[in-house]
């Protein structure tokens, strides 16, 4: 039986790649970004459902994770963000992968390499005004043009600016190119040949106005064990909670090393039987304990939600985003290895 497990819907991401592509050219392609296990979702469900949507086109941050993609994307682009290091290029031409260029090394004349070029970001990227000089000497290597949005979901200005300098480095050049990030697609001239989404496909918007989508993961667990606990007794470390009636108390076998965060200690909430119940106590490494007093004959083995597909939910990544003093995208790609990742309708 599992203890603990991400559910993916199916159904809601091919929903969601549906309202994107309404907003989106019919030239425009998606490149899906699967890097970090996929935002916590499960790189091999979720890879293996976007191809059959018909996505083709991926990218990763490491080697590693572009190696292990490609047992799941037999064939299509596979680009690398943090491009190669000396002695890996065997490693991109044995899978068929690309590598981000972002420094002035000129790569193997048989390794394909997508140029990124910073408009702004200050991060990786050749700098905009020598882009083009760098492109104009390389042929045959070159597969696309990109940069990255730095601030495309909260400075408009900016993210045109940073539009308007990649527009001047790669014109002229016949290569694809690509800049927008989830949050860039409130910039439809932003679009160009291609569009690197993440978040949005997984169902969190970056901003009010890309509401179209609706969040496609849930993770669950079961109840552990279940004791009857005397009024005044105190639970977990430190004995942080001490009760104030004589309670029910479940254990979850779920704690910080799956990506519960120990914040929630004291102050999280679970569902079960479609009723929250509060966290009492420190969160452990591998355990929390959950109140089931006001749960009518709670059963040990009983399903419970930790994180909800509902984007309104108090338990929604969103919300505990936005209570843990965070992002989205550090809640989901906090959910650990060991935490078993299914398809579901």
């Amino acid at each position: 039986m599992k203890h603990s497990w991400v559910e993916v819907s199916r159904s809601r991401l091919q929903e969601n790649v549906a309202a994107i592509r309404n907003h989106l050219s019919p030239s425009t392609r998606i490149i899906a970004v699967v890097k970090a296990n996929a935002y916590g979702h499960g790189v091999k469900e979720v890879s293996r459902c976007l191809v059959d949507l018909g996505i083709g086109d991926f990218t990763v941050a490491t080697l590693e994770e572009a190696v292990e993609l490609r047992q799941y994307v037999p064939s299509g682009e596979i680009l690398v963000l943090d491009g190669w290091l000396k002695g890996e290029e065997k490693t991109f031409r044995k899978h068929d992968l690309t590598a981000s260029l972002f420094d002035r090394r000129t790569p193997p004349d048989d390794m394909k390499v997508e140029v990124k070029i910073d408009t702004g970001m200050t991060r990786l990227g050749i700098p905009w005004k020598e882009a083009k000089a760098l492109v104009a000497g390389l042929t045959s290597q070159v597969r696309g043009l990109f940069s990255h949005f730095a601030c495309s979901e909260q400075d408009p200005d900016f993210t045109r600016l940073q539009l308007k300098r990649f527009q001047e480095a790669t014109s002229g050049f016949p290569y694809p190119r690509h800049i927008s990030n989830s949050a860039g697609l409130q910039f439809p001239e932003a679009q160009l040949d291609a569009v690197r989404l993440g978040l949005l496909l997984y169902g969190i918007s970056p901003c009010p106005s890309l509401d179209f989508v609706r969040p496609i993961l849930r993770w669950k667990t079961r109840t552990l064990t279940i004791q009857r606990v005397p009024q005044g007794q105190s639970i977990g470390y430190c004995g942080t909670f001490i009760t104030q009636r004589e309670s029910l108390v479940g254990v979850l076998p779920v704690g910080y090393a799956d990506g519960y965060n120990r914040l929630w200690s004291n102050r999280g909430q679970v569902r079960i039987r479609g009723q929250l119940v509060p966290v009492l106590g420190q969160v452990s490494m591998d355990l929390i304990s959950v109140d089931l007093t006001d749960i009518s004959d709670p059963a040990t083995g009983e399903e419970v939600v930790l994180l909800e597909d509902s984007p309104d939910s108090p338990i929604a990544a969103s919300a505990w985003a936005k209570t843990l003093g965070t992002i989205p995208y550090e809640v989901l790609t906090s959910i650990g290895n060991r935490v078993e990742r299914v398809v579901g309708k």
